[in-house]
């Protein structure tokens, strides 16, 4: 009870005097005591700054890294944005290049039909060379069609022809073989694929590098006169009665997106008799 007392009293002192200072202060007496202790202290809470300073600017330079590394993810993610829609853009302006060129070779050569048709895939393995085309059956295409790049250059032929697209085995293919000639010349032989380059093979006459090959037209499998390539070698010695020829196409296939398909013209194999 002795303890309630003395609280009691203590408690009400201290409302008193803050009743008294605030009464004091209002009245302006404290401010040269007000003054003193400001000037007094003023050095404490400078220094209390000046030690909190650098702990202060660690946490701003941590929410200015937060904030760079947000904007460094953002433009990153711009600037890839901007490279895709770059890329798609230089291939659409490829594929409307070749499909110019391909307009160009179909106008200069109207006894021939002849289809555009867009490269889906390509499949490649150790000794195999194909090409999945957008065009099939539903557009005229069938096996055995001879496929040319967008200048007239022979790169395959149709092996199989669905409703909506088909395969096409280029002549890098191992199992391609094109009975081939030297334009402006009776050399002739083979142009055979070996999985991924030509050569000439079995050939008879004189070949010199430079020369252009072309489809000799023998068996019916393919037209006369279309380029397969140029002689780049021609390997043995002049007694050799069938020295080993390398050919070099111009075509790119892997970077092809634009094929032409006779669709004209049926090798003597498919072809139906009435």
């Amino acid at each position: 009870m002795l303890i309630f007392s003395r609280y009691t009293y203590w408690a009400g002192a201290m409302v008193a005097l803050a009743v008294l200072l605030a009464v004091v202060g209002r009245a302006g007496l404290l401010d040269p005591v007000q003054d003193v202790f400001l000037r007094a202290t003023g050095p404490l809470e400078e220094g209390v700054s000046s030690a909190f300073r650098p702990v202060a600017n660690f946490f701003s330079n941590v929410r200015d890294l937060d904030r760079l590394e947000q904007e460094n993810r953002r433009l990153l993610s711009e600037n890839e944005s901007l490279r895709n829609e770059n890329a798609a853009l230089r291939g659409d302006s490829e594929r409307l290049r070749e499909i110019e060129e391909a307009l160009g070779y179909v106008g200069a050569d109207p006894t021939t039909e002849q289809l555009a048709a867009g490269v889906l895939s390509r499949i490649q393995g150790p000794l195999t060379r194909e090409l999945r085309i957008d065009r099939g059956t539903d557009h005229g295409v069938s096996e055995g069609n001879p496929v040319l790049s967008v200048r007239g250059t022979l790169i395959g032929t149709v092996i199989e022809a669905l409703p909506g697209s088909s395969f096409v085995r280029l002549l890098t293919d191992s199992r391609s073989s094109v009975a081939a000639q030297v334009r402006g010349s009776p050399a002739d032989g083979i142009a055979k694929g070996d999985g991924g380059a030509l050569s000439f093979a079995l050939v008879e006459g004189d070949v010199n590098i430079g020369d252009t090959v072309v489809t000799s037209g023998l068996g019916g499998t393919y037209p006369p006169d279309v380029r397969i390539g140029e002689v780049t070698a021609v390997l043995g010695d002049s007694q050799d009665p069938f020295p080993t020829v390398r050919l070099q196409t111009t075509v790119r296939i892997s970077t092809t997106r634009t094929v032409l398909v006779m669709i004209s013209f049926t090798p003597a194999r498919f072809e139906v008799e009435d």
